[in-house]
């Protein structure tokens, strides 16, 4: 594996592409995968057409979970638990980072822009049933955790080092500027920025 994840070259994505092939959920044609990739829990990541994951990139995923985990719901995610589905036409960038333990969904016509990051499973801080609970994240085992699915829809352009936290669907045509942090649902068409990252105005004019 070590030698498949480095081989530099066409030579390189055609074994690649060979390996993953055969051990996804389901991998679609003219899929890249570049070197130095890292990806765990394969049979619940799901790959179309025309998809390009850069250098560098992890995604990761499963559906054993450790410490306390609130669960909660994203009612627009239509995968089930721990499934990463990634559409037709996608660009992740390098070095970005993908968690997918909650479930993660991005449609068709999307680009993650070098060092995204998608968290849909992360560590609160504080426990979520009692605020008033003193808590540590050492030893994770006993952590609290919040675990919820994101969807990113059609069309969606995530900038440079832009981070996702759990229960977040991103409409579609949506764009999101450089180090936005993207803690809400947001509209279709919206131009995004900040940390929290909120709708200054629509992307296109329609």
């Amino acid at each position: 594996l070590f030698i498949i994840t480095y081989m530099p070259g066409g030579f390189g994505n055609k074994l690649r592409y060979s390996y993953y092939k055969k051990r996804l959920k389901s991998c679609g044609k003219n899929v890249i995968f570049d070197i130095g990739i890292h990806m765990e829990g394969l049979d619940l990541i799901s790959i179309g057409d025309n998809v390009h994951i850069d250098k560098y990139c992890i995604i990761s995923t499963g559906k054993k979970l450790i410490g306390n985990v609130i669960h909660k719901q994203n009612p627009t995610y239509s995968g089930g638990v721990g499934e990463v589905i990634i559409g037709n036409n996608i660009h992740i960038c390098q070095f970005c980072i993908i968690m997918g333990y909650g479930g993660i969904k991005i449609e068709n016509n999307c680009v993650l822009s070098t060092s995204c990051k998608l968290y849909s499973h992360t560590n609160t801080a504080y426990d979520l049933k009692n605020k008033n609970k003193i808590i540590s994240i050492m030893p994770y085992s006993q952590a609290p955790f919040l675990s919820s699915p994101i969807v990113i829809r059609d069309n969606v352009w995530l900038g440079i080092n832009t981070v996702i936290m759990p229960c977040v669907t991103i409409g579609c045509n949506s764009f999101s500027v450089t180090n936005s942090v993207i803690l809400d649902n947001c509209d279709a068409n919206s131009y995004l920025s900040g940390s929290p990252a909120k709708k200054i105005r629509e992307r296109f004019v329609i």
